[in-house]
């Protein structure tokens, strides 16, 4: 898949991604007076997800000012600019533990709390109101994904082997 995108009819960059993954292209606008901070910027990301890594990558951006006119074009398959940054989920400084052990341990973990969890979830429906069970569930919920965010995919990302099936191919 490919992106082009021009300014005022000057071809600024293409963003290619050849694989599974997806490309984007944001226009952002923002101003914070508190700060002093104006931005009018366009900008091209992709990720492409291999079987067992995520690769991100950034093309250039662009600044825009008012009336300035941005294209983007969805282009066929083929090559494109080189991006500007590629970053792995293998190389990512917040990967945990590089005992191979340790880490099937804290996973062995990490399954028993979940599973905790969702029997105490299940308590708790047949206990408390319909209310309080939803502030309940909205907080499992958010522990439930930090886990998965701060423990699960910094070791699957470092211990390619201990990524479940269902995972594969998927954003890590």
């Amino acid at each position: 898949m490919r992106l082009s995108l021009v300014v005022n009819g000057k071809s600024q960059s293409i963003a290619s991604l050849q694989g599974p993954g997806f490309l984007n292209a944001h226009i952002n606008l923002s101003d914070h007076p508190k700060e002093e901070e104006r931005s009018n910027i366009v900008r091209m990301q992709g990720s492409r997800t291999a079987e067992t890594e995520t690769i991100s990558m950034e093309w250039p951006t662009v600044e825009v000012q008012v009336g300035d006119v941005v294209e983007f074009r969805i282009l066929p398959e083929g090559d494109g600019s080189d991006p500007i940054e590629v970053r792995k989920s293998t190389d990512a400084p917040s990967n945990l533990l590089s005992d191979n052990g340790l880490a099937k341990e804290l996973l062995a973990v990490v399954s028993d709390f979940d599973k905790r969890l969702n029997e105490f979830l299940e308590k708790a429906e047949k206990v408390e109101s319909a209310e309080e069970y939803r502030k309940v569930r909205g907080a499992i919920g958010a522990v439930i994904y930090e886990t998965g965010e701060r423990l699960l995919f910094p070791i699957f990302r470092r211990h390619k082997e201990l990524i479940p099936e269902e995972l594969k191919g998927e954003l890590l």
